[in-house]
């Protein structure tokens, strides 16, 4: 399944509520195939329902969502060529799966509920394993992982299904600051590797700043959204956090400082 003309996401006024409640509204953007974007705003402000609305989960009271082509009752079909790395919650030690198993699952889509995963299918899986670096804990129990392991097995889940797409909800909450690291160096290798359109959700932009090819700012509605220079920039970040704004050089990285907090 493919796009015309490369483009990979679209929203086109896109508005979505839950009963009453608006989750967000009027979102238009353009995403094309091989882009890396990273989404930011605060609590509430309608990032994981962008992520949903690519998905097909949910539906838009008005606007257009269109992704690899499909759109409307066609959306669905395009989630088998997506991978998904929802927001963690730590797997219960006492569920007796392995690590293998719980990659394997995410061949279950495509599977369905009766046919055994095929040699080739096996190969994917530890294929994804090894991507993330989880091979010798291959047989272990999920849910004795540590946390940034935890988060390496759903983002080898999601790899084993061969996307197109990658959406990453917030991959790096709870976990310290040096497996933080190492998280968002994975995603980074694995875009550039597997030639991959990525969608990765964040509260602090500085997570995603040397990986990035354009970054939106929504907060219910987009307040920005262009190419790292258009948008991380002193003026556009102190209309949008509402203070001062100090960039710092550290190791040959730049970091963005609102007041005492990072953006």
């Amino acid at each position: 399944m493919t796009s015309p003309a490369g483009s990979s996401v679209r929203f086109d006024h896109v508005t979505v509520a839950y009963q009453q409640s608006i989750a967000i509204e009027d979102v238009s953007f353009e995403l094309r195939a091989g882009e890396f974007l990273g989404i930011i705003g605060p609590n509430g402000s309608g990032k994981t329902t962008l992520l949903r609305a690519v998905l097909g989960l949910v539906r838009p009271v008005s606007g257009s969502v269109t992704v690899l082509g499909a759109a409307g009752r066609e959306l669905p079909n395009a989630r088998r060529h997506m991978g998904y790395v929802p927001q963690r919650r730590a797997l219960d030690p006492r569920f007796p799966i392995s690590v293998r198993d719980a990659v394997t699952m995410g061949l279950y889509p495509a599977l369905g509920a009766f046919r055994r995963p095929t040699a080739d299918e096996r190969a994917r899986v530890e294929q994804a394993l090894a991507a993330v670096g989880l091979v010798e804990s291959a047989g272990h129990v999920a849910g004795h992982l540590s946390g940034g392991q935890q988060q390496r097995l759903l983002i080898a889940r999601a790899l084993v299904q061969a996307p197109q797409i990658l959406l990453l909800d917030e991959p790096t909450s709870a976990v310290d600051a040096a497996t933080r690291s190492a998280m968002v160096e994975l995603v980074r290798r694995l875009h550039a590797e597997r030639a991959l359109t990525t969608l990765y959700v964040t509260h602090d932009v500085n997570e995603v700043l040397p990986c990035v090819d354009k970054v939106l700012y929504i907060n219910r509605t987009v307040r920005a959204f262009g190419s790292c220079a258009q948008v991380l920039n002193r003026e556009t970040l102190e209309s949008l956090y509402g203070g001062r704004v100090i960039f710092a050089e550290e190791g040959g990285r730049r970091y963005v400082v609102v007041g005492d907090r990072h953006a």
